[in-house]
């Protein structure tokens, strides 16, 4: 997958100008998982944003007396590990490839500078961020409802 077609597709960049692209490629690193690798684990130190290129991702929560729960399969040009990079917190989730899988990583630090440097561009791409941050806590939030209600026989 070229790294030109990852930026125009993801929602991570969505809104922004072609011309703002070769900024943004010297920051992209690929990286192939095979089916079952873990991208990154709840809890490590997140250190960067992902884009799927190819294949698919799972989102794995550890819900404490449920156990783990995919909580998402995030597909081609779908972003992931946002949270860490925002909040420079531990991973909340654990993300495991299928079958296939390239994503594209940036580096929190490059992440962050690019956001600074880049100035003009930085309110839409947090826009982005917090748009699908908002539809990923209310899909989880819908899921974990779901959840209790099984708990309580309902």
């Amino acid at each position: 997958m070229e790294k030109i077609e990852i930026l125009k597709q993801t929602d991570l960049f969505r809104g922004l100008p072609l011309s703002f692209f070769p900024t943004v490629i010297p920051l992209l690193e690929k990286k192939s998982f095979t089916e079952g690798g873990t991208i990154f684990q709840e809890g490590d130190v997140g250190e960067d944003i992902y884009i799927v290129g190819a294949g698919s991702v799972s989102i794995i929560v550890n819900i404490p007396e449920i156990g783990e729960e995919e909580v998402a399969i995030l597909k081609p040009y779908d972003f992931f590990g946002e949270m860490a990079i925002i909040d420079g917190d531990v991973r909340s989730a654990t993300a495991i490839a299928h079958k296939g899988t390239e994503v594209f990583k940036i580096r929190r630090n490059d992440f962050l500078s690019l956001i600074d440097e880049e100035a003009p561009y930085a309110t839409e791409i947090l826009e982005n961020i917090i748009l699908k941050l908002s539809i990923r806590i209310r899909s989880t939030s819908d899921k974990l409802n779901m959840f209790y209600l099984m708990d309580m026989g309902v």
